[in-house]
């Protein structure tokens, strides 16, 4: 007499590993197609681009700055409630109906020296000045510096004053205590 497993049984000792055969075959019998949900065109000025470097080490050796002395500071944004802009559909759907890519962002603004003894303290921009998560908190004692716009933006409002009150007070002060004049 044969034992019958019971739906489920047995399913905790087998770990499911799926290949890429595997899904390319469910794929094609789901009727599965996989598509682009949202993208934006990005464009550069690939010709300054391709000269900046050249023209920075030349004013770098110039000038003789060290490595201590140049520092580089860029941005990133960050959509933390954003939904994978992939997914796999019906080949007979063209796009996914009634999907809205999420704008809830924030901006973080990194830097550091190139010679990275100076990692400067994080510019955080958000949405909202007080959000419910903060309550309570000063915002001082972050690991970041707190800014807020409508859009979560580094405008020029917000670098010029990061840049003031943040950048150049603590390029000054390293520069005093560990480079010789």
């Amino acid at each position: 007499m044969a034992v019958v497993n019971k739906s489920g049984e047995g399913s905790a000792s087998e770990e499911f590993s799926a290949s890429r055969g595997w899904f390319n075959c469910f794929k094609a019998h789901a009727n599965l197609h996989n598509v682009k949900l949202q993208g934006e065109a990005a464009s550069a000025d690939s010709v300054a681009a391709e000269s900046f470097p050249s023209g920075l080490n030349e004013i770098i050796r110039e000038d003789g700055y060290t490595a201590d002395q140049v520092f580089n500071v860029d941005e990133t944004g960050l959509f933390w409630k954003r939904m994978p802009n992939h997914t796999h559909i019906s080949k007979e759907e063209r796009s996914a109906p009634g999907h809205k890519a999420g704008k809830e962002r924030l901006t973080l603004l990194f830097g550091a020296n190139a010679s990275s003894d100076l990692k400067l303290k994080p510019l955080l921009v958000y949405l909202a000045e007080n959000p419910r998560a903060l309550k309570g908190i000063f915002k001082s004692q972050l690991p970041v510096i707190w800014k807020s716009n409508k859009k979560a933006w580094v405008t020029l409002m917000v670098f010029e004053d990061w840049f003031n009150d943040h950048f150049v007070p603590a390029v000054e002060r390293y520069c005093a205590s560990s480079l010789p004049f």
